[in-house]
């Protein structure tokens, strides 16, 4: 695979991973009571919307596969311009994103398990006061929030200060975060629309660097191998 094929590649999934896990959160804020219920609320709910509960859980998952060989695909060469921030921003987003598989295992799993074992309330009540506090859940979650969220915010910056998106697109990336930290549908909505905006521009920089026919790279991307 050629360094033209690659740069496209990435491109590519730098575009689908935002929008796979826009979609798929906006699928369970469709599903899941608003407010702040309780896992069996959860439970009959997800009970009810099965296959579309299954299409989020593997679209979050796509998004998390996705996103890591895209975010790394954005670290840049050696000296160029915003180097650092947009380097640290890229590994926090891969580092979020393998907790995103993770994360997404863990949350739409259990309550479709459960309603089909008909676990009686007071054992899915348990065991989601449990899931609270565990280590190994805990340390996913916070994965998954830092490394998504501050990361997504830190990787903008850098693309910025390396003149490789225009500012409209790091004020999207703001507005994908709180709307990624927001509960509700509408946020939902608005988050999907927001990840392109951010996100396109950063993928189409991942094409403009790419040297052709000889000719040095415009931008400060190294994909060789």
């Amino acid at each position: 695979m050629n360094t033209t094929t690659r740069s496209r590649v990435a491109a590519t999934l730098l575009v689908l991973g935002p929008l796979t896990l826009t979609v798929g959160d906006l699928l369970r804020r469709i599903i899941v009571p608003s407010g702040s219920p309780s896992a069996v609320a959860i439970t009959h709910a997800v009970a009810d919307h099965q296959n579309i509960w299954l299409v989020a859980g593997l679209l979050n998952l796509a998004a998390a596969v996705s996103l890591v060989p895209a975010a790394l695909a954005l670290i840049p060469g050696a000296g160029s311009r915003g180097a650092r921030t947009t380097t640290i921003g890229a590994c926090l987003v891969a580092t979020g994103s393998v907790a995103a598989a993770a994360h997404t295992v863990a949350f739409f799993s259990p309550y479709a398990l459960y309603g089909n074992a008909g676990t009686p309330h007071s054992a899915i009540t348990a065991f989601d006061d449990a899931s609270e506090s565990y280590p190994l859940l805990v340390l996913v979650i916070a994965l998954f929030m830092i490394g998504l969220m501050l990361g997504s915010l830190v990787l903008f910056v850098g693309l910025r200060r390396a003149r490789r998106v225009p500012i409209w697109a790091v004020v999207a990336a703001v507005v994908f975060v709180a709307c990624g930290s927001s509960g509700g549908v509408a946020p939902g909505i608005l988050g999907v629309a927001a990840a392109l905006v951010a996100f396109v521009p950063a993928a189409r920089s991942l094409v403009a660097s790419t040297p052709v026919a000889g000719q040095p790279a415009t931008g400060g991307l190294s994909l060789t191998s």
